[in-house]
């Protein structure tokens, strides 16, 4: 279940509104610049026949045929009587949501709690933890970080951290340019060949609006040819984590490179905005 702060929620129907506004500011314009009259298509045998019906003689208005040349001029009235169906509809809709805005309370449900003095925030359990506080608390789980051997390259982070490559400092530094919470090299419990053991993907991210937790993984030297060469080691660990329940665009996502094709940050971007519908 995704939950939405109201915040989110005032932002989406602001922007459906300015939709709603645009689109009937575009098609009053084009309306007025519309040829005289409506489309009329009668039907029969198999064919279409199009008549321009201008006004005069009464509610049958007075038909013109429309021949082939003049399709032009049908497909003007054809989108003529859609633009008008669309304002309709757009001014309907806006009207709605103008008049639920008048209605809307003054704080939703999940953002009671903000309200109250942090004394009173330390005596009760809110009903629903808005996304701000829900990623505080995820970002708030400490842990131990996997060793690093002290006379290793070392590779800053934004952040301020450690970490063991520069292709782990790209990816550390581009979601932490996202805002995307992420904990490194965070220990978790897999079973490996029948008996549970403790993994350390390369990081742990998570979609803050779906309260949902993935791994991303980074595979390096893939082109190497050494007898226990590292993309043995990387094919072995999906296979790890798919018998764990773990799967490329489910719960986890790979990024890759070898000695001739370096990391695409690129790639990994649009790979992370794509699966956190960013």
């Amino acid at each position: 279940m995704e939950m939405h702060s109201s915040a989110q929620d005032r932002a989406q129907i602001a922007k459906r509104k300015a939709i709603l506004v645009r689109q009937i500011s575009l098609k009053t314009k084009a309306l007025a610049k519309a040829p005289a009259g409506y489309l009329r298509i009668l039907s029969g045998r198999g064919k279409n026949q199009y008549y321009q019906v201008l006004p005069g003689n009464g509610k049958k208005g007075n038909p013109v045929y429309l021949s082939k040349k003049d399709m032009k001029l049908a497909g003007k009235l054809a989108q003529k009587a859609y633009d008008k169906e669309v304002l309709h509809a757009a001014e309907r809709e806006l009207k709605a949501w103008n008049m639920l805005a008048a209605f809307f309370p003054e704080h939703t449900v999940e953002e009671v709690y903000a309200t109250l003095s942090p004394a009173r925030q330390a005596l009760v359990v809110p009903v629903i933890e808005t996304d701000e506080e829900f990623r505080a608390k995820w970002e708030a789980v400490t842990y131990q970080p996997g060793y690093i051997r002290a006379d290793a390259p070392v590779f800053m982070t934004d952040r301020g951290e450690r970490v063991r490559s520069k292709s782990e400092q790209l990816i550390a530094n581009l979601l932490y340019r996202l805002g995307i919470p992420y904990r490194y090299e965070y220990p978790v419990e897999l079973e490996v060949d029948g008996r549970k053991k403790t993994w350390r993907p390369d990081f742990m991210i998570l979609d803050v609006k779906r309260r949902k937790e993935y791994y991303l993984e980074h595979f390096g030297m893939l082109d190497d040819t050494s007898e226990d060469n590292y993309a043995r080691t990387a094919f072995r660990k999906m296979k790890v984590y798919e018998a764990n329940g773990i799967y490329e665009g489910k719960n986890i996502l790979y990024s890759f490179e070898t000695s001739r094709a370096p990391l695409d940050i690129s790639y990994v971007e649009m790979k992370l905005r794509r699966t956190l519908a960013m």
